[in-house]
């Protein structure tokens, strides 16, 4: 009976952690994401360090000063210790200080706008339950469908502006390689860049729940080289402006796009086509 128990114990056990992240974040493909994961791994070595050295004196004090079967009388009663005291406040003083200039550096590394080194422009509108991905230079939207996640291509090395825009709820743009995360507010307009310095195709998805098809709001990021980038460009512009689009701002006071929900769930419209969209003109 107990060896079963035992190892129902470590099922449970190992059918729980199947389910864990690792305890350090994924590796970073930006630029910026380096800075976040040097800021993570500082404040972890720090914390590690607090928590060895108070743990440690915890167990040395339980042992050194434990009472003894001998022991017939109390030990000294000791009140205060001043130079102990000034060095367990004036320490932790200085780590937290200390990380808050650190963080305060990383945030403005994450936040820092470069409007005159941005190679590409990326508009990113979120709804109920997708995404579209505009390039306004290059007159190009991808929209996502409940059979095949929308895919943002992007070249290597280069500084992206990406804007988000939210059509109908609040949705949050995350990507776990990228270590970030920003919502989509309706009625606002936010704004971030990066610079991806890895090829590959990364995962990203909603961070905020919308809805019932919330979980259907998934998509990728691939990174390739300039020239690649290029010729996808060139493969994917459409060869004429549909006439209904309008501006290819996706901003929702100018424009809207609504989809039938029963086409939208059953994935009825394709990505990079404007099949079964119903196009809101501007007043």
């Amino acid at each position: 009976m107990k060896k079963l128990s035992l190892l129902l114990g470590l099922g449970a056990v190992a059918l729980i952690a199947s389910g864990c992240e690792s305890a350090f974040p994924r590796p970073a493909v930006t630029d910026q994401a380096i800075e976040v994961r040097a800021l993570y791994d500082l404040v972890f070595a720090l914390a590690a360090v607090v928590f060895l050295l108070v743990e440690g004196l915890i167990i040395w004090s339980v042992i050194r000063y434990r009472r003894k079967p001998s022991d017939s009388t109390l030990p000294v009663q000791t009140h205060g210790n001043l130079v102990l005291e000034i060095i367990w406040t004036v320490i932790p003083l200085i780590v937290v200080v200390a990380l808050f200039f650190a963080s305060a550096r990383v945030l403005n590394i994450v936040d820092d706008r470069q409007p005159e080194n941005v190679a590409v422009k990326i508009e990113v509108v979120g709804y109920q339950w997708q995404w579209k991905f505009a390039y306004p230079v290059e007159k190009i939207e991808i929209f996502g469908a409940a059979t095949a996640y929308p895919e943002l291509v992007v070249p290597i090395n280069e500084r992206i502006e990406i804007t988000l825009v939210a059509q109908d709820v609040n949705h949050g743009f995350y990507i776990p390689q990228f270590l970030f995360q920003r919502d989509l507010v309706p009625g606002k307009t936010n704004y971030f860049e990066f610079t991806p310095n890895k090829l590959g195709t990364f995962t990203g998805q909603c961070s905020a729940f919308c809805g019932l098809l919330h979980h259907q709001m998934g998509f990728t990021v691939r990174v390739v080289t300039r020239a690649e980038y290029d010729a996808w460009i060139e493969a994917t512009r459409p060869k004429e402006e549909p006439a209904a689009i309008g501006p290819m701002t996706g901003v929702v006071k100018e424009w809207g796009i609504e989809i039938s929900a029963a086409k939208h769930a059953a994935g009825h419209y394709a990505q990079g086509t404007y099949a079964d969209l119903v196009v809101v003109a501007q007043p």
